[in-house]
């Protein structure tokens, strides 16, 4: 089936009089070749190695609130915090909650994503087609389908990326009423900005094109209860975050109010992240281990060029808007005066569907990118998650148009011109495609740098699942009966999380303390941490050799230990009376630097539990409590086991003589719950945590420390 507009075929782009007429027929769309070549090439660029979807604390938060309110039939109020520290609203908890409910495993949290990312795909291509004619449609879908920075985004679960499937649908529903001329499009499109605003805030810009849509639309598409259907519909929306909002008094709104009367700075900086969209993703292509490295200067001429194609597309969209062309049966009689003719023009263009649609189009390119120009916090890459596929909507209108005008022109050398742009589209998408495919196969493949990847270091869900895996199938080999792992900041959340999920019992511990079995439980399986900050202790305090690594991708790998209990010694007289108990101290030194670490035992047993950490708080003074500590840190335990002990690299080995003061306290998740007349029990998950009441730990005597002495080790 060819593709050229002049054939007859419902995709036939419809002139200005028919576009919003019957004819768009679903039997051709899905006879449609080039439907099934962008399904099969967007899908594949989204599900390939998905396992490898990058887990990190984000990933983990959501995913394990999503299973939490499932498993225990809650509401949710609020999901993680925002960049600008106020709570975000619950939808993408309750969007996860539909894989959770069938699986424990996040991996599908990343297929739901990366499903509607690829539905958006299909959807972007429909739309198109169906106002735009089929060539728009095929090159913007495919255009789309191997644009970089949306595939990086379609491959893990995150509030912001849910963007990618519902701005296009609510870009659907605008064109349903100011293009289509067809009703009930208000209370979705509504819905769909409210929702598109829990997804992240800054998505409210979105409310632009849909008031330039409510202008635009025929009155007849609208109806008396619309209003309160949308007014009803947010307000079911919002319901449980409104219940979080009245519980802390509106202080996150007080924050985004306050945030917003910051210093504001006006700069190119939106406009080089709404750019950058448009071509091949920085980052891991720029690192010597990408397999495409050697060949990165050879696609420098990409983004270039796509900036020039969209910077044509907007020119001919405002030339379509400015010089509408509407139905010439209803064209009105020029008027002599300036409000007269700018009335003309506006009914010029409410008559013309092609061009209201060309400026919803616009309006949402331009006024959210304008408005971001001038900002008062640190813009991020994944704000303009909102702008797509707009812009590749543009491209395709545009690159069409002009294949369209060269087609029907009899001079050869414009022949020869339209074949050399059959060409460029061809190489462009292809070129688009292999950079794209250069990501996912390095992504996939460990081909980065993991430091420069992501906040702390990047972690993908199958090295984490890989490495427990490993632990908990060498914990019954040997006949272990407990598995330590030794978490940092990194992989904390992760690791909480998954622990839930393997067969040997399993504690995870931050990084900055080192737990031994009890000696009544004999040895234990140890896992640390690719960037481990404690493998000093590992090596050099406790008796722990090591058994194995799990491979972790671009970075060290995870180590696999058999930990053994510590020496039994004999207990001080005077010491703490609950909560801790001293056992030894011994200092040595770990190839930098002497180090004195302390030993304590634990005297009672606490159960794992979503969110809730033990911890014990521990504070070196050289003589006594009265001066400010030498050094503090803090030991944090999803469960506790009672006689294991705490290992805290914590004192001055040269000082003679230090006092050691504990505190102990738990963190736990804030959940809100009220009674509905009461019969009826609710009750809310947030992501607010919060310590409970602590106790200082005090000796025999009364004392609130401990004087140590260091033996060597």
């Amino acid at each position: 089936m060819s593709l050229d507009m002049q054939k007859k075929s419902s995709f036939v782009a419809p002139d200005e009089q028919t576009v919003v007429a019957p004819g768009f027929s679903w039997a051709s769309l899905f006879r449609s070749w080039e439907l099934y070549l962008i399904l099969l090439v967007a899908g594949f660029l989204r599900l390939y190695q998905l396992n490898t979807t990058e887990f990190d604390g984000d990933q983990a938060d959501i995913f394990a609130m999503a299973h939490n309110a499932v498993s225990h039939g809650h509401l949710v109020a609020t999901s993680n915090i925002a960049s600008i520290k106020i709570f975000n609203p619950p939808a993408i908890i309750y969007a996860l909650m539909v894989p959770a409910a069938f699986s424990a495993n996040p991996l599908w949290g990343a297929v739901l994503t990366a499903v509607l990312a690829i539905a958006a795909v299909v959807l972007t291509y429909i739309l198109t087609c169906r106002y735009y004619g089929r060539l728009a449609g095929t090159l913007t879908g495919m255009l789309y389908a191997v644009a970089a920075i949306p595939i990086f985004y379609s491959r893990f679960m995150w509030n912001q990326n849910m963007l990618l499937f519902f701005v296009p649908l609510l870009i659907w529903f605008l064109f349903r009423g100011a293009v289509a001329h067809r009703p009930n499009w208000l209370f979705p499109s509504v819905i769909l900005v409210a929702l598109l605003v829990q997804f992240h805030a800054s998505s409210i810009v979105l409310a632009a094109p849909l008031l330039v849509a409510l202008l635009l639309a025929p009155r007849k598409t609208l109806r008396w209860y619309d209003l309160l259907l949308s007014a009803l519909g947010v307000l079911f929306l919002y319901s449980t975050y409104i219940v979080w909002l009245f519980q802390t008094h509106f202080k996150d709104i007080s924050t985004l109010l306050n945030t917003a009367k910051g210093q504001s700075l006006i700069d190119a900086q939106a406009l080089i992240f709404y750019l950058q969209f448009l071509g091949p993703l920085p980052d891991p292509l720029t690192n010597n281990k990408s397999v495409l490295f050697p060949y990165l200067t050879a696609f420098s001429w990409i983004l270039p060029l796509m900036v020039l194609l969209l910077i044509a597309g907007i020119v001919l969209a405002v030339i379509k808007v400015v010089v509408p062309q509407p139905d010439s049966s209803s064209v009105s009689s020029q008027s002599s005066t300036t409000s007269g003719r700018q009335w003309g023009w506006w009914k010029r263009l409410r008559q013309s569907p092609l061009s209201c649609g060309l400026l919803i189009l616009l309006v949402w390119q331009i006024v959210p990118l304008l408005y971001l120009t001038r900002h008062d916090i640190v813009l991020h890459l994944h704000y303009f998650i909102m702008f797509m596929p707009g812009p590749f909507i543009l491209i395709g209108v545009f690159l069409a148009t002009l294949l369209n005008w060269l087609r029907i022109r009899v001079l050869a050398w414009l022949q020869g011109l339209r074949m050399m742009l059959i060409l460029l589209c061809a190489v462009l998408i292809g070129s688009l495609g292999l950079t794209s495919l250069g990501y996912v196969y390095d992504a996939s493949h460990g081909r980065y740098v993991d430091t420069t990847w992501a906040g702390q270091y990047y972690n993908d869900l199958a090295s984490l699942q890989k490495a427990l895996h490993t632990a908990d199938l060498m914990a019954q080999q040997r006949h272990l009966n407990h598995i330590y792992v030794s978490a940092d900041l990194a992989t904390q959340s992760a690791f909480a999380y998954l622990a839930g999920q393997t067969n040997t019992p399993t504690t995870v511990v931050d990084d900055t303390c080192l737990v031994l079995p009890g000696s009544q439980y004999g040895a234990a399986m140890l896992l640390t941490a690719p960037h481990s900050h404690r493998l000093d202790l590992v090596v050099n305090y406790a008796h722990a050799p090591q058994v194995g690594t799990s491979p972790h991708p671009g970075g060290p790998a995870f180590n696999l230990y058999v930990l053994q209990p510590g020496k039994v010694v004999t207990p001080l007289q005077d010491d703490f009376t609950q909560g801790l108990s001293f056992v030894d101290a011994h200092s040595f030194n770990n190839g930098k630097q002497g180090v004195l670490a302390t030993r304590w035992k634990l005297p009672q047993s606490e159960s794992a539990g979503q969110r809730i950490s033990y911890n014990y708080s521990f504070a070196a003074y050289k003589q006594d409590t009265n001066s400010a500590p030498m050094q503090q840190r803090t030991c944090s335990f999803s469960a506790l086991r009672a006689g294991d002990e705490i290992v805290v690299p914590l004192g001055d080995p040269a000082q003679a003589k230090t006092s050691m003061q504990v505190k102990t306290f738990t963190t736990l998740p804030t959940t809100l719950s009220y009674n509905v007349m009461g019969a009826f029990p609710l009750q809310f998950d947030t992501f607010q945590q919060y310590d409970a009441p602590g106790q200082q730990l005090r000796t025999k005597s009364g004392r609130a420390y401990i004087p140590i002495l260091a033996g060597k080790k």
